[in-house]
């Protein structure tokens, strides 16, 4: 009976991971936590470059961080391929049916790839709040230096005591 083949109560027999099995899963679960391991350590780099806005670079931590994800994908990827050769159903109905048989050791390792995982989620996540922060206050920046954020609510008093707009761009000596 392969590991995918279910009992009456459509869930997989009970009897124990095969060995051989569960130390090829482990080693796949290994490669991804580091692979992610290393993408949640360039993901900090990357939070703490947006925080100070140095920008210098910035695009080579961008490239290395596609690089790693790409890694991590194809480490995934290995190891769905190990389940489903092993005759589990794809998805995460594979991977729980493997786990309800597994040893302690490869649930624990599961586990905390998925919590590295979430993890990870969550800091691309906030990179991508920090990124459009920093995004909305350079376009008002930018809207100051041009003059592009005057409305009529934003008027100020001229030198004649009228609502003006065209005193923004004064010369300095005008001012």
């Amino acid at each position: 009976m392969t590991p995918a083949e279910h009992d009456r109560s459509g869930h997989p027999p009970r009897q124990p991971l095969d060995t051989e099995l569960a130390q090829r899963l482990a080693v796949r679960v290994e490669r991804c936590q580091v692979r992610a391991g290393e993408l949640a350590e360039t993901l900090e780099l990357e939070a703490r470059r947006l925080i100070d806005r140095e920008l210098d670079g910035f695009d080579e931590i961008l490239r290395h961080k596609a690089a790693q994800v790409e890694a991590l994908e194809e480490a995934e990827q290995q190891l769905r391929r190990v389940l489903t050769e092993a005759g589990y159903p794809a998805g995460t109905a594979g991977v729980r049916a493997m786990l309800r048989t597994a040893p302690e050791s490869l649930r624990t390792a599961w586990g905390e790839l998925e919590q590295l995982l979430r993890t990870i989620q969550a800091r691309n996540e906030a990179n991508g709040r920090l990124i459009h922060r920093n995004l909305d206050h350079t376009r008002r920046l930018l809207d100051l230096a041009t003059g592009a954020h005057q409305r009529t609510d934003e008027l100020t008093y001229g030198t004649h005591g009228g609502y003006t707009t065209s005193d923004r761009s004064r010369r300095i000596t005008q001012a």
